[in-house]
């Protein structure tokens, strides 16, 4: 992931873009490819940090910092009121993770590996919360279109946002209980009989701090920034607000995940891809996703918890699948390339709508 760094060339060229206001096209385009790199040095710093605070304080720090592009982005976006693109943004963040990068990872681990294995516990864990997420976001989406005639549906839906968002951070923080504290061995036990010898870190432990927290604020900086262009975006280069949701901010926000997941997966390290991919979707739904609704409320501009109908079909379709693929314990290339199949026609779908 060496080479997505040169991409930081492009962060000077965001701030003289704008200091001369040049066109807010480019300023878009640099702003997503300086947040690529950004991303990358995040994982970095967070894997430093974590060999020296252990691995249960570690893997919070992981699972914490894994999606902070996603938020930060979704925070700014919610200060402008784009809930559009909110939304998309984290339906796009669930099937992107699920479908494509899953995909492409066993896809290249099984050009390989005729059959690639993992742990069917870890998996099955990790699908029944997000079989719970699922559940969230059916209910509100049924609420809305069967009450649509009550007297005050609005409030209603607002009010169920909220409870739902904080019961979605509390099955989280279990999750992280029952993965980090009372269940670790089971998540660990796997990677014992993998690991060579231990790693020693390349960084000391100020300067991973340091550097996690300046590039926190440099995203922080062009999120803000990318939010505020894009309603000219959409204008000039003729993309719905929720294609660019869907499609280009999952991407920008899991570059490092993706590239880490299909690394493992092309070593016969699947269990590890499986992980990444999938609890990369799980913190979208049950972190980002609440930690968004909460801050909508904070800011007196409440942001109701209901997707479109296809973008609930959309993810339903991207759940069943993939845990259908990863029911057995074992995977092959075939089964990947259906995985990205079936992401390249939702996102075909998305775009022509």
């Amino acid at each position: 992931m060496k080479h997505l760094k040169l991409l930081l060339i492009f962060l000077p060229l965001t701030f003289i873009a704008k200091a001369f206001r040049l066109d807010e096209g480019f300023i878009f385009i640099s702003v997503c490819l300086s947040i690529v790199p950004l991303a990358v040095i995040i994982g970095d710093a967070t894997e430093q940090i974590s060999l020296y605070t252990g691995p249960k304080i570690g893997g919070l720090l992981n699972a914490t910092m894994s999606n902070i592009p996603e938020l930060l982005i979704g925070i700014f976006a919610v200060k402008a009121g784009f809930y559009s693109l909110v939304l998309a943004s984290l339906a796009g963040s669930i099937m992107g993770n699920i479908l494509l990068v899953l995909g492409f990872s066993i896809f290249l681990g099984g050009l390989r590996h005729k059959f690639q294995t993992f742990n069917k516990t870890i998996a099955r864990s990790n699908f029944s919360l997000l079989a719970f997420a699922a559940i969230s976001i059916i209910v509100p989406f049924t609420y809305k279109y069967t009450a649509r005639f009550e007297k005050h549906p609005s409030d209603a839906i607002t009010t169920l946002s909220l409870g739902i968002a904080i019961i979605l951070l509390i099955i989280y923080i279990l999750g992280l209980v029952f993965s980090l504290i009372t269940h670790r061995s089971v998540f660990v036990q796997h990677q014992d009989h993998e690991e060579e010898e231990p790693e020693s870190p390349r960084w000391g432990l100020a300067h991973s701090v340091f550097v996690l927290a300046a590039a926190t604020i440099l995203i922080a900086i062009q999120s803000e920034t990318l939010v505020s262009t894009v309603g000219h975006v959409i204008r000039q280069f003729r993309l719905s607000e929720v294609f660019i949701g869907i499609i280009l901010i999952p991407i920008l926000g899991n570059v490092a995940e993706n590239s880490s997941a299909m690394i493992m997966a092309i070593k016969n390290k699947v269990d590890i891809s499986v992980e990444i991919a999938v609890g990369s979707s799980m913190q979208i739904s049950l972190f980002v996703a609440p930690l968004l609704i909460i801050l909508s409320f904070c800011l007196g501009k409440p942001m109701e918890y209901v997707f479109s109908p296809f973008q609930v079909v959309a993810m339903m379709l991207s759940i069943c699948l993939s845990a259908y693929v990863f029911q057995d314990g074992k995977t092959n290339w075939l089964e990947g390339v259906q995985l990205v199949s079936c992401y390249a026609i939702l996102g075909l779908a998305f775009f022509v709508m």
